[in-house]
């Protein structure tokens, strides 16, 4: 074979090799563990705790003992202008998360006070009955804080962390304010419905603009 025969043969190798390396050239890559842990979910609810028991707390009343109408049973206490009663409740607030917060309020649809006791009057200017809801911690292993959300509100800020459960003690007051002319108003059996006064709770997270 001649010299100018190898060459050509040579070339031609080279030139295949080229092209064979294009067409099956492969990224490189490569995998590593990392050491990360496993993602769990807080909780929150709220739960009843013991029973309820009503109170007058009127400045003028001869005791404290309140008895409100309920279904197949007699004697009950009537309400009129000038008196404040009390129903207090304690419920278990289970909350845990880093960043959780809730608010803890009454559920007004469990509540009911009829016409013309909820209406604006002269010469008070505020409605002849009122209902308000206040929350304090009691008790519990939770490490959970409360604050009032708005000053004068019925709506309560709960903040959590570590979680745990932690009792508060919700008391609704119903004021039959005294200075309300409201003779209309006068023997209405059912004007403040309060036969399962619910409490809410509900999660609050602030929107951040970016």
């Amino acid at each position: 074979m001649n010299k100018l025969l190898k060459g050509s043969i040579a070339g031609a190798a080279g030139i295949a090799l080229l092209l064979g390396g294009a067409g099956t050239f492969a990224l490189w890559n490569d995998t590593a563990a990392a050491s990360g842990g496993t993602v769990q979910s807080g909780n929150l609810s709220v739960v009843l705790n013991g029973t309820s028991a009503w109170k007058d707390i009127s400045p003028d009343a001869a005791t404290t003992t309140w008895s409100p109408v309920v279904v197949g049973t007699t004697p009950a206490d009537r309400l009129v202008p000038g008196d404040t009663v009390t129903y207090t409740q304690k419920v278990d607030v289970t909350a845990t998360g880093k960043n959780l917060k809730a608010n803890l309020s009454f559920d007004p649809s469990t509540i009911t006070i009829k016409a013309p006791y909820n209406t604006v009057v002269a010469p008070a200017l505020v409605p002849a009955v009122t209902v308000v809801m206040t929350a304090t911690k009691v008790a519990g292993t939770g490490n959970a804080t409360i604050t009032q959300a708005v000053p004068g509100s019925s709506t309560y800020l709960i903040a959590a962390n570590a979680g745990g459960k932690t009792t508060f003690e919700v008391v609704f007051t119903v004021k039959f304010d005294s200075s309300v002319i409201n003779k209309d108003a006068q023997g209405l059996d059912d004007a403040v419905s309060m036969t399962n006064p619910g409490v809410t709770l509900k999660q609050v997270r602030p929107v951040v603009t970016p």
